[in-house]
């Protein structure tokens, strides 16, 4: 299964949303997300790894706690997770604005898990 769709308000039907990004020591970091134009609660996401808009830099955190010795290796992994990355995103925004998903993402959680 493939499939991707933009995060709405379930109250207002806004795409406007902000993230609240919370630590807490000894807990898996999580992100609360409340909607902008109206404030209310959207979801909250438990985060099993991050990637920011500098994936060479996630991706390095990620590897210091590896080791890799062949440096071409290691090269080489940092430019695929890069590209993999960019593509993914693309992929995941042109299907998000085709707009064909309608289930709620629980559902396609739910789905992708079986």
């Amino acid at each position: 299964m493939k499939t991707a769709k933009f995060e709405k308000c379930p109250r207002c039907g806004s795409s406007e949303l902000q993230n609240i990004f919370y630590v807490e020591s000894g807990e898996p970091p999580r992100v609360y997300v409340r909607c902008a134009k109206c404030g209310a609660f959207v979801a909250r996401y438990t985060l099993s790894r991050y990637t920011s808009d500098q994936p060479y830099e996630s991706l390095l955190r990620m590897l210091r706690r590896c080791s890799l010795t062949d440096s071409r290796r290691s090269v080489a992994e940092i430019e695929a997770f890069t590209r993999g990355i960019e593509e993914k995103f693309k992929e995941a925004l042109r299907m998000a604005e085709e707009g064909g998903e309608k289930r709620r993402i629980e559902e396609i959680i739910d789905e992708s898990e079986d």
